[in-house]
């Protein structure tokens, strides 16, 4: 049986998308909530300790994640000017691999650009996407 491609399983699709990125993000959120921002910050600390990276910019990272990462979900759920939140989603994703890189944590670092893939179909499939809320 053949299914059809049509502009309706695109948007579907993109939806599907929209929400096993978005959750990734809730979910990473969430996890880091229970340490909190100092907890969070401790964390990268030991990871990045001997890393190239200035101590400033792991705490600046550190400190701002958790909220990023909420934002960033609760923006895919939202599908409002959803191209704009897939290229914002691949540049922290980006970001964290890249980060990774230098702690060995390949991987992290894989399964990064992996999430980066799936956000680049889903600027790809943005145009089709029809299950967002409304805004003018």
């Amino acid at each position: 049986m053949k299914t059809k491609i049509t502009e309706e399983n695109l948007s579907l699709i993109s939806l599907v998308l929209r929400l096993s990125i978005g959750t990734l993000f809730l979910g990473a959120g969430i996890i880091k909530v229970q340490g909190g921002i100092d907890g969070n910050i401790t964390y990268y600390m030991s990871i990045f300790e001997k890393s190239i990276f200035p101590h400033a910019l792991v705490k600046a990272h550190a400190s701002v994640i958790m909220i990023v990462e909420f934002i960033l979900a609760v923006w895919l759920f939202s599908g409002v000017q959803l191209k704009k939140a897939w290229f914002a989603s691949i540049t922290i994703l980006i970001s964290l691999a890249f980060g990774m890189i230098f702690v060995y944590k390949f991987d992290v670092v894989s399964d990064n650009y992996i999430y980066v893939l799936i956000s680049c179909l889903g600027v790809a499939l943005t145009p089709y996407d029809s299950y967002k809320i409304y805004s003018k």
